[in-house]
């Protein structure tokens, strides 16, 4: 059996001593139980990393510059870190360049629209530290339902979808919830799968979002565990 290995990206934060670097464990337990292993991402030669992984995982965090969609700064709170974005970016290309699976999360889905071509919201209200339905088109509802409940962490989010994608979720507002790339295997959703699988996280219960990380492993090439 293949055992896909996925590199994560991850956020950084001032230690007392040095820049740490900081992700979720939940991501690692997610893609544990779908087959596959996640590792983490701390700096390197992006070309190099896609050589030797299957897969890419572009995590939460904080928010994207206005100035890689084209616009200036407006007047809200944004929790920017151009080196991330600059990681993220060159990434998401080598891994693009090769047609490598890439599932993108909160954050995630909003990096691979704006680096395909999309722009965001700076920010919308009524979509932080809540919950709410989403209604999905196929092949997304194929894996976690038509209109399933998901949980919600963000303040930016997509408004123009890059030529390359279409969108296969939206919340009731219209905000678009989920994009799906044409002609390479990558997958965006706003919400947070790795927080919606239980036992590990149970933010939306009895939802239970794990078919997404066993996309990104059967992407993979992988075998992922019959749900």
């Amino acid at each position: 059996m293949r055992y896909p290995l996925i590199l994560i990206s991850s956020g950084r934060s001032m230690g007392e001593l040095s820049m740490l670097r900081q992700q979720s464990e939940l991501y690692g337990a997610c893609l544990q139980a779908a087959g596959a292993a996640g590792v983490l991402y701390t700096r390197g030669n992006a070309t190099h990393l896609c050589a030797r992984c299957d897969g890419l995982l572009l995590s939460g965090g904080g928010d994207i510059h206005p100035a890689l969609f084209g616009q200036k700064r407006q007047a809200v709170p944004l929790s920017i870190d151009p080196v991330r974005d600059a990681e993220e970016q060159a990434l998401f290309e080598a891994f693009f360049a090769r047609r490598k699976p890439i599932l993108g999360i909160c954050r995630g889905i909003q990096v691979i629209n704006v680096l395909l071509g999309g722009t965001l919201h700076q920010h919308i209200e009524g979509h932080g530290n809540s919950c709410h339905a989403v209604c999905c088109l196929p092949p997304l509802a194929a894996m976690v339902g038509a209109q399933p409940t998901v949980n919600s962490y963000h303040h930016q989010a997509v408004d123009r979808i890059a030529s390359a994608l279409h969108p296969v979720a939206h919340a009731p507002d219209g905000t678009v919830e989920a994009l799906l790339c044409a002609d390479a295997p990558i997958l965006g959703v706003q919400w947070h799968p790795e927080r919606m699988i239980p036992p590990l996280c149970d933010d939306v219960p009895p939802e239970n979002h794990l078919s997404l990380f066993c996309w990104l492993t059967a992407q993979c090439g992988g075998t992922a565990p019959a749900l």
